[in-house]
């Protein structure tokens, strides 16, 4: 197998000189709290509590050079997931003998690399050396295990770290390795696709060196990836070379051909419209490439929207007989892709999509899935007549489809007076959802104005934690939307005998808003609704309130990561230049599962409206989350609660008792997260912020690179999880043994 070129490794053995590297020394002792005498239990329990706690300090100093290298391993672990902001011990890690070792530490270094620029020559020099002691043998090794290993390995994690700190120095290590051999290459240009994501752009080499790599001999599937990441500016000759890549990667089947797919939208080339299309209807397409073929086509302008409209005519009849298993959600992504500018052709599919009719003796889950079908195409019949008959009459269920989609049509028009009281119906109906999104649309008009306020207020005053938090979010976005003319001003412009005015009137904050934010703020919200008490905290310190300084002060002192970090940046925002948020002083007690954890994988059956599913989850990376998930399963927790959201050919998302995605169990669970890769089936703990996780889980319905390293992997799902859909109900649980 190839390696680099030899001037990849002189760049990056020239940053070398910065670290002192050598495979046979251990990364030199760090903390000191155990003692020498500690056994490997007493360590990896002391470990385990200090990983939880996110306390560096009580890391064992025995731990780094422990001739154990279990011990070693989990005390990497724990730094690579505290985050300390004193780096130097995942730096002395970078080195130890153990590849595993090296892999948490480089892991955690991409995490906090941010402001570290010598993080980037850290992680290069230790490529270059490992690259220079890997034999042929060993890089062949490595790609016979590509795909199948879940085990953590050095370069490959090493590879995505840097790309995680991105930068110019990162772009030139990364481009390099991308003529190594497969494993490597493809790591190489998942972080690539890190780098284009967070600068927006990529250079033109090394756009040009992912093309030759995607068409080389042996083609490196990943290297289309980065392209779905960005939005590529491609010159003519570079846009026809990555439609040519894509429409060569297409024949090869496999988990990245959907990278090729995404691609041939990016490309912009309207010759990738008929390898589009014949993949809508090709036996061994996936879900999810099929709804990427369609959203692909959609992104090509007026010939993609004509072809996409060809293929479901032509294809409707049998996209109607599955429309109630996995062509439910192909069926659904074509009518939402061309339901925003209805062509005449397609016309006539979408009434006959806007009358399906249930099976006899339908399910409640077929009933919703007809519906959501129905509503998707009658919102596109209605042409924003919000009070249409095909659009009332859509939702054959308990009408909360059908109040989206007239809610959506309803956003389409300005807010006149019949329009604005459909809206108010809407937004205090008995939908929670339906009534998050009717507050959204505040946002896009603002002549709502007083009705706007006085929902607002109803909402901040509620005791459901998303409403809240919605209500929050969307006050601290457009603070002017909760103030009003002064009273002062309001009693002026009564008088005759007052003074015309002479500068801009006097505005002051609602009285409404405001008593039902300092409400939001005396509640005592639950742990793990850390979403609800963040958009509560940037809310009243985007209106001025003043109780949210105290709130955010006290919050500033929060055991939690995530809601220190919002405090902080929301007390800059409100005039505290240079407000930090260190972590306080007494640390969370560690989770109760510790030195109790599951040690052996779990089986979750679920009984759920779309058959049965499962869940086998893996307590190696994970021992905490894979132990409280199994717990809450046994305790039942789970039955009963719907997917309340599914992403067709991404995500199925269940856990939230609230449903709509605000809510967990009660209590947080902090992050397990490793460099594991997240494949079709991957199982992992929901956050909305570092540590936020409670009892949320998702199944990837696809390879998802940007999701690696970000959330917790935990296992692997069987089934089919491609049929679920949003609303579907789990009915019971199995958990096994």
């Amino acid at each position: 197998m190839n390696k680099p070129p030899a001037a990849a490794f002189a760049f990056c053995l020239g940053a070398m000189s910065m670290i002192h590297c050598s495979s046979k020394n251990r990364a030199p002792a760090a903390i000191e709290d155990a003692g020498t005498s500690a056994n490997r239990e007493d360590l990896l329990l002391a470990i385990a509590r200090a990983e939880d706690r996110r306390s560096a300090a009580e890391v064992p100093r025995d731990a780094a050079n422990h001739p154990d290298p279990a011990v070693r391993r989990a005390a990497a672990r724990a730094l690579a997931r505290i985050l300390d902001a004193d780096g130097a011990a995942l730096l002395r890690a970078l080195h130890d003998e153990d590849e595993e070792v090296v892999a948490w530490a480089s892991y955690g270094l991409g995490e906090s690399c941010n402001g570290h620029a010598d993080y980037v020559s850290a992680l290069a020099a230790r490529l270059a050396f490992l690259a220079s002691v890997s034999s042929s043998a060993t890089i062949a090794a490595a790609d016979d295990r590509r795909g199948e290993d879940p085990e953590i390995r050095a370069i490959r994690t090493i590879l995505r770290a840097t790309g995680r700190c991105g930068g110019n120095q990162a772009e030139q290590v990364l481009r390099t390795w991308l003529g190594a051999g497969q494993s490597h290459a493809q790591a190489a240009a998942f972080a690539l696709g890190d780098v284009a994501a967070h600068r927006g752009s990529l250079a033109t080499e090394t756009v040009a060196a992912l093309l030759d790599a995607a068409q080389g001999s042996s083609p490196v599937e990943a290297a289309l990836y980065p392209f779905g990441r960005f939005e590529p500016s491609l010159s003519q000759s570079l846009a026809a070379r990555l439609s040519a890549a894509a429409r060569a990667a297409t024949a090869r089947p496999g988990p990245l051909r959907l990278f090729a797919v995404r691609a041939l939208g990016r490309s912009g080339e309207t010759g990738a419209i008929p390898e589009l299309a014949r993949l809508l209807s090709k036996s061994d397409s996936t879900v999810a490439e099929r709804v990427e073929a369609v959203q692909a086509l959609a992104r090509l302008g007026k010939a993609g929207q004509a072809a996409l409209s060809s293929v479901l005519v032509s294809s409707l009849p049998a996209l109607v007989q599955d429309a109630l298993g996995t062509g439910f959600a192909v069926l659904l992504t074509e009518v939402g892709a061309l339901g925003h500018d209805l062509q005449e052709k397609a016309e006539a599919a979408f009434w006959e999509i806007a009358r399906l009719q249930p099976p006899d003796s339908a399910s409640s889950s077929s009933v919703r899935r007809v519906s959501a079908l129905r509503c998707a195409a009658a919102k596109a019949l209605a042409r924003g007549a919000w009070d249409s008959d095909v659009l009332r009459r859509c939702d054959l269920g308990d009408g909360e489809v059908g109040e989206r989609a007239r809610l959506e049509a309803i956003e389409r028009g300005s807010f006149g007076k019949a329009r604005r009281a459909a809206w108010a119906e809407l937004a205090r109906g008995a939908h929670l959802r339906v009534r998050e999104a009717a507050l959204d649309a505040i946002a896009q008009h603002p002549e709502l104005s007083e009705t706007a306020r006085a929902l607002l207020a109803q909402s901040l005053s509620a005791s459901e934690p998303g409403l809240v938090a919605t209500a929050a979010n969307l006050v601290r976005a457009h603070p002017d939307r909760v103030f009003v003319l002064a009273a002062s001003e309001r009693r002026a412009a009564l008088d005759p005998r007052a003074p015309a005015p002479t500068g801009p009137a006097t505005r002051e904050l609602d009285g409404a808003v405001a008593e039902a934010l300092r409400t939001a703020l005396a509640r005592p919200w639950r742990a793990d609704l850390v979403e609800t008490r963040v958009a509560v905290l940037d809310a009243a310190l985007a209106i001025g309130l003043p109780e949210g300084r105290a709130y955010a002060e006290a919050a500033c002192h929060d055991v939690n990561a995530t809601v220190r970090a919002r405090a902080a940046k929301a007390l800059q925002g409100s005039g505290a230049a240079g407000a930090t948020c260190a972590a306080p002083a007494q640390r969370a007690d560690p989770a109760a599962e510790i030195g109790h954890e599951r040690a052996r994988p779990v089986r979750i059956e679920f009984e759920t409206d779309s058959g049965v599913l499962a869940l086998r989850l893996d307590p190696t990376f994970a021992p905490v989350a894979v132990s409280r998930v199994a717990a809450l399963a046994r305790s039942g927790f789970y039955v009963g609660l719907a997917f309340h959201r599914v992403v067709a050919g991404f995500v199925a998302q269940f856990g939230d008792p609230g449903g709509d995605g605000f809510g967990g169990s009660g209590d947080l669970l902090r992050c397990e997260t490793s460099p594991l890769p997240f494949r079709a089936g991957s199982v992992g703990v929901a956050l909305a912020g570092r540590d936020t996780g409670s009892s949320q889980m998702f199944v990837a319905l696809a390879r998802y690179p940007h999701l690696d390293g970000q959330y917790t992997w935990i296992g692997q799902a069987e089934g089919a999880w491609d049929a679920v859909a949003e609303g579907d109900v789990i009915q019971s649980v199995r958990v096994e043994p």
